[in-house]
């Protein structure tokens, strides 16, 4: 999205008449873009052009940049920026200024803007998320779509723990600490995630998340939201999307009596299920299939 400050436009004998009239948006205060910001990532490009060059994005508006899901109570309006000590914080409209001691936090540069790192956005929304929405947001940091596509995920480990590491004792390290001793890698979504955290709280052993079976041809012929592949208890959570389509559907009737050929007992869970009620069902499975 293009845009320039207002003292640029001024410099170049831009009439001022022009740069406050309705052919400008201003998404900022001293701020000209040609089209209103559509996303928060556009409001973040735009928020660039009233910030200090050493500014960085942070905490709910870098998490949205890198995909980390967020709960909608979180979701951000204002962009959050960061500056590093002695830096005074940014004190403008529309931005919520934080400011930080320099501790080796890694940045990254994301569709042009400057942002924390995805372990450092993490560690970052300690003060701000739930245990359970920072384990949801850990997941998705230590996996991204790499069981689907074999990408690499946004951060490792090994990363997220030095993140918290230096994150020290600042507000919410207590609740960070829980959340990451029961991050898991190899969720694709947040309710695959809340599923197998109510599963643990239920006293039932940790599924293994995304678990491929092979086809007789040696190829991954299904892949297993969670499963228990010692008992052959599959469970599979269909969201809305899986329901939108005949042809969707079908796949997922198909899916199930392969796997229940295959000797699998699959649990189907939806949306309106309680996961309490859930993990009373998928008990009841262990018990009865093999190995269970």
């Amino acid at each position: 999205m293009d845009g320039f400050r207002v003292e640029d436009g001024l410099a170049v004998g831009m009439p001022r008449s022009s740069l406050y009239s309705k052919r400008y948006h201003r998404p900022f205060h001293g701020a000209r873009t040609e089209t209103a910001p559509r996303n928060h990532v556009e409001l973040c490009t735009a928020a660039t052009l009233i910030l200090p060059p050493d500014a960085v994005i942070s905490h709910r508006s870098a998490a949205l940049l890198h995909g980390i899901p967020l709960p909608r109570s979180a979701e951000p309006r204002d962009v959050d920026v960061c500056v590093f000590e002695p830096a005074h914080r940014v004190k403008a409209r529309g931005v919520i200024g934080h400011r930080i001691t320099p501790n080796g936090q890694r940045q990254l540069w994301m569709h042009g803007v400057r942002v924390f790192a995805p372990e450092e956005a993490w560690v970052q929304l300690g003060s701000i998320l739930t245990t359970e929405e920072l384990i949801v947001a850990g997941d998705y940091v230590v996996t991204g779509d790499q069981p689907y596509n074999g990408s690499a995920p946004p951060a490792t480990t090994g990363q997220l723990e030095s993140a918290l590491e230096r994150y020290g004792a600042r507000r919410g390290a207590r609740t960070l600490r829980s959340a990451f001793a029961r991050i898991r890698y190899g969720s694709l979504s947040p309710q695959e995630t809340r599923l197998r955290l109510a599963l643990e709280d239920a006293g039932l052993p940790t599924p293994e998340p995304n678990y491929r079976v092979g086809g007789d041809d040696g190829r991954t012929a299904a892949m297993i939201d969670l499963a228990y592949p010692a008992a052959g208890v599959a469970i599979e959570y269909l969201g809305d999307h899986h329901r939108l389509t005949a042809e969707a559907y079908r796949k997922d009737i198909a899916r199930r009596e392969w796997l229940v050929q295959r000797g699998w007992n699959v649990v189907f869970v939806t949306a309106a299920d309680e996961f309490g009620a859930v993990a009373e069902r998928v008990r009841t499975a262990l018990r009865a299939s093999r190995g269970g």
